[in-house]
């Protein structure tokens, strides 16, 4: 009895002993270690990837600051000083006429009563005759002074307006130079630079308008004398007719005897 017992002890025990043991494989081990391995190193170099990408852009952060700085931000700059002046100042047309629109607007009755800012004495829209009758004067007759008086007008005019547009200019092209010379950034200096040509090329096309208007005034003085050669010319060959008509119609009052006078025989 106690031998089976005994026995069964053994027995229980054996399978107790076996159920504890744990199997250990080296090759897994070291594979999993491997692996591992592998995996830190693929790690480090993804973070040096990084870090080199970082420093990277923080050089090139540190670049377009350093740019910014120096040569400013364009877009930044939106109030140019002079930009605003410098587009009215090109899209005004000034205040002359074309010789066209003076011919037309011409008017003989204010011919008739130019005096010339009281430098010249005006007519009257009448005049009396040595018998004391009243001639109205023919108002189309002055049309054409009256076209070349408004010419002088218009020369004037063109010339008031662009010598205020002109120092209106100056001065800002005046204050334009100042910004200039205050300017700490090339993109501020450039658009600036941009302002001060835009006047300088709006003042030189300036002066050409007093210029053209005072070729009106001269284009109609010089059509007023061909149209008084003309008429002149139109006088002369009428007289010429009417003096050739006269000397036929001369002719034929006193015409010439042509057979000789016969004389009675002396007997």
């Amino acid at each position: 009895m106690k031998f089976i017992v005994s026995i069964t002890t053994l027995l229980v025990a054996a399978s107790l002993a076996d159920a504890q043991v744990v199997v250990i494989d080296p090759t897994a081990i070291a594979h999993n270690q491997a692996n591992h391995v592998v995996d830190l190193a693929k790690y480090v170099e993804m973070v040096n990837n990084q870090i080199r990408q970082i420093n990277t852009m923080t050089q090139e952060l540190q670049q377009v600051t350093a740019y910014v700085k120096a040569f400013g931000d364009p877009s930044s700059l939106v109030n140019i000083v002079g930009a605003n002046q410098l587009i009215g100042s090109l899209q005004q047309t000034g205040v002359g006429q074309t010789l066209t629109q003076l011919q037309r607007s011409a008017n003989g009755l204010q011919a008739l009563q130019y005096n010339g800012n009281g430098l010249y004495q005006s007519l009257g829209q009448a005049f009396t005759t040595p018998s004391g009758t009243q001639v109205p004067r023919l108002e189309d007759l002055y049309r054409k002074y009256g076209a070349i008086q408004d010419d002088s007008r218009n020369f004037q005019s063109v010339t008031t307006d662009v010598l205020a547009r002109r120092k209106t200019l100056r001065d800002e092209i005046a204050a334009t130079t100042q910004k200039l010379q205050a300017s700490t950034t090339d993109a501020e200096t450039q658009k600036l630079h941009g302002v001060l040509t835009g006047y300088n090329a709006e003042l030189g096309t300036m002066d050409p308008e007093i210029d053209h208007a005072a070729a009106q005034v001269i284009t109609q003085d010089a059509e007023n004398r061909a149209d008084r050669e003309r008429q002149e010319q139109a006088r002369r060959e009428e007289r010429q007719a009417q003096m050739e008509e006269s000397l036929q119609q001369y002719g034929e009052v006193f015409r010439l005897e042509t057979t000789p006078p016969s004389f009675p025989e002396n007997r």
